[in-house]
């Protein structure tokens, strides 16, 4: 036996790998946010000690290509890099362990990019609908919390999607619509919804659960359930079709839909923003596109999947 060729953490059970990955996402992110910072330093001409200050002004342009910076960080460091890492390491092939060395099927990914506008009226409605969730009087201190994360989110939203050159938006089309989809479907479909289904052993839950941290992982409470249905949605659409690709094309196909309709409206060529594209208060179609959804997954899911580790039957 050769062990050169063996994964070098062949042998740690499920739960054990769990936890090592958790703590090579916070070592992958420390190291090179660090590294991120030291090197902004001389890219943007800033000193350490005013470092805090230059990032809270989201009008001013240094201060948002610095956040746009660490952006870009972030997606490096916090979701790729620890995923292609930890497939390395427990099987010695990250693109075999993530599911992303095989595409799938051009009909799968055109009943994908269907399935993302026809899902858009319910997924909107569930954003006003959770937006209007109230918390108990005892949880008022908690509750303004929410709101204030909220709204600076919000806020730093606003301004990474102030598009007014080409170049601008053909930047937000890799900063907040590619690295994203990529880097988060690595993390919480390739990685860790593989890594619970091992230690729980039922696909469902790991999909369930991935799609709640998934969900939580963005800190906006009052956008919390449409994304977790989002996450559901990624997560079966990796186990009817044993292609991580799937997943990644249907998150790039939400995040650049919002990106290119608000690039649209700030040309003046639409005449809504990408926060009502899809938007309706018309029952009858928030509920057609609530069964549209389990359709079209469906119709994904009778199509031949690829067989892996996910879609192997139980």
């Amino acid at each position: 036996m050769d062990f050169r060729k063996q994964p070098l953490l062949e042998s740690l059970t499920p739960f054990t790998r769990l936890l090592f990955s958790i703590l090579l996402v916070i070592s992958c992110f420390a190291f090179t946010f660090l590294i991120g910072v030291l090197l902004a330093v001389p890219l943007f001409g800033l000193h350490l000690a005013d470092f805090v200050d230059a990032m809270s002004d989201y009008s001013d342009t240094g201060t948002l290509r610095l956040l746009q910076y660490f952006q870009v960080i972030q997606s490096f460091g916090l979701f790729i890099i620890p995923s292609l890492l930890a497939g390395y390491l427990f099987e010695r092939s990250s693109a075999r362990y993530l599911s992303i060395d095989k595409p799938s099927r051009f009909p799968v990914y055109l009943l994908t990019l269907i399935l993302m506008f026809a899902s858009l009226p319910f997924i909107n409605w569930m954003v006003t609908a959770n937006e209007a969730i109230k918390l108990p009087g005892f949880l008022k201190n908690m509750e303004d919390w929410m709101k204030s994360t909220e709204e600076a989110a919000a806020k730093l939203t606003e301004a990474f999607m102030n598009m007014p050159t080409i170049g601008s938006f053909l930047f937000n089309m890799i900063m907040v619509a590619m690295l994203p989809a990529i880097g988060e479907e690595f993390m919480f479909r390739g990685l860790l919804q593989r890594l619970l289904k091992e230690w729980l052993g039922n696909i469902h839950v790991a999909i369930f659960i991935s799609a709640f941290l998934f969900s939580a992982m963005h800190m906006q409470f009052y956008g919390f359930f449409p994304r977790m249905i989002l996450g559901i949605m990624f997560g079966y659409l990796f186990y009817y079709t044993g292609s991580l690709w799937v997943p990644v094309v249907a998150h790039f196909i939400n995040n650049g839909a919002a990106v290119i309709f608000s690039y649209l409206s700030q040309q003046g060529i639409l005449a809504s923003g990408y926060e009502d594209f899809g938007s309706t208060e018309n029952v009858f179609f928030i509920l057609l596109s609530a069964c549209a959804i389990p359709v079209l997954m469906f119709m994904i899911y009778r199509l031949k999947p690829v067989a892996n580790h996910l879609t192997d039957p139980e």
